[in-house]
């Protein structure tokens, strides 16, 4: 089920058995087509307001999940140039041997860098509405509430805090694995550094 949590702002979810942990695929829709990212199911089983100007964007090496199924259906798919991706078809932003330096999938978005958690993971701050879209790098998961990714899962942990440390305040904050935060959110952040 999707559900709506800020205006134009979807989420939905589903329990996969091999992670043993809920996955949640956030999209924001803007001027020009949606920003969906970390999708967990094919898009004819999305119901949301779809446009041609769509993009898929993946926070990390990690969640390809149904990135195949959406390129099969014409939406571009980009992550980071650091993403050790499998999929044929996604392109990179930035710099690197095959990223595209010109392109930019997600205008008005800040992409952020988080070195230390899993290869590529990149938060995404949209400035205009303060909002946030964590990866992997944070988490706030039921039962277990707002954490940072657990150590055995990090790169470098000591880097990833050092990275976390530099973020810009925002109000709201989404998770690929977990409830939002709606209010406050950088700051609630913050105080696990």
């Amino acid at each position: 089920m999707i559900e709506e949590i800020l205006p134009a702002v979807f989420r939905w979810s589903a329990f996969s058995p091999a992670h043993r942990v809920e996955l949640t695929a956030h999209a924001v829709g803007s001027d020009d087509g949606l920003r969906i990212f970390d999708p967990i199911v094919p898009p004819s089983e999305v119901a949301l307001p779809r446009s041609s100007g769509d993009r898929v964007l993946l926070t990390n090496e990690n969640h390809e999940r149904a990135a195949a199924a959406w390129l099969a259906e014409g939406v571009p798919v980009w992550c980071s140039p650091e993403a050790g991706t499998t999929q044929p078809g996604i392109q990179r932003w930035g710099a690197g041997a095959d990223a595209n330096p010109d392109a930019d999938p997600a205008p008005g978005w800040i992409r952020i860098p988080l070195a230390g958690g899993p290869p590529g993971e990149t938060a995404f701050l949209l400035p205009k509405r303060s909002l946030m879209i964590f990866g992997d790098a944070v988490v706030n998961l039921p039962g277990r509430g707002l954490e940072i990714l657990p150590d055995q899962y990090c790169r470098d942990s000591r880097l990833l805090r050092e990275s976390l440390r530099g973020l810009p305040d925002f109000d709201h904050a989404m998770f690929a694995h977990g409830e939002p935060l709606l209010a406050a959110a950088g700051r609630r952040v913050a105080s696990l550094l």
